[in-house]
């Protein structure tokens, strides 16, 4: 199973890159990509140190519930 901070990264990773391929694709595209940097504006920010970040328990086949 995946970890959720492996999900994090993965996140992360694809919101750089898919801000970077709205841009190439043209300008009428910058402002997809400013909208997707609005949503994770705070997981893009250097300035902050560390998030707090909820995670709901796994629900399905396998888990307690």
């Amino acid at each position: 199973m995946v970890t959720l901070e492996q999900t994090l990264s993965l996140t992360h990773d694809w919101v750089i890159d898919r801000m970077h391929k709205l841009c190439d694709e043209g300008y009428e595209r910058i402002e997809d990509a400013h909208a997707i940097r609005l949503e994770f504006d705070e997981w893009l920010d250097p300035n902050i140190p560390d998030h707090n970040v909820y995670s709901l328990e796994y629900i399905g086949e396998g888990s307690d519930y």
